[in-house]
């Protein structure tokens, strides 16, 4: 298994209104936009296309879910793809002062055996990692800031 995080801190957004829009999948359109090579989807479900060394390969991002069960925020979206498969968390946490949200992206994902893991350390992992940063910066652009 491959794990990739990224951490952004929001500033001037309380984590509770981050969760809600999060928690909307058409919002995550405006995440996703320019994240990756092609995009195409709505409303939660996407399919991306993404350069590595070699070929372009092909990954499905699907929203899940709100968790709040744990006391803590966090969205939860499923991939999918031949070297994807896997999950994304979305975890929220409250910064001081508590109008600033730290959001750490992990992704899981599984890039197979021990090809997958060449593939993954020759290029895919760092595709995902831009896209995955470029949808955090999305994120700080897109979501309301209180007045």
């Amino acid at each position: 298994m491959a794990i990739i995080t990224v951490d952004a801190l929001l500033t001037g957004i309380r984590r509770d209104d981050v969760f809600d829009w999060l928690g909307d999948p058409a919002n995550h359109d405006i995440l996703v936009r320019g994240a990756f090579d092609d995009v195409s989807g709505s409303g939660g479900t996407y399919e991306f296309r993404l350069s590595t060394p070699g070929r372009t390969r092909t990954m499905g991002y699907i929203f899940e879910s709100k968790d709040d069960s744990h006391g803590g925020r966090r969205i939860i979206v499923k991939t999918t793809g031949k070297r994807t498969d896997g999950q994304i968390n979305y975890s929220l946490r409250t910064m001081k002062p508590s109008t600033n949200t730290m959001v750490t992206i992990r992704m899981d994902y599984n890039p197979g055996g021990t090809l997958g893991e060449l593939i993954n350390s020759s290029g895919l992992a760092k595709a995902l990692e831009s896209g995955i940063r470029i949808i955090l910066s999305n994120m700080e652009d897109a979501i309301p800031r209180e007045s």
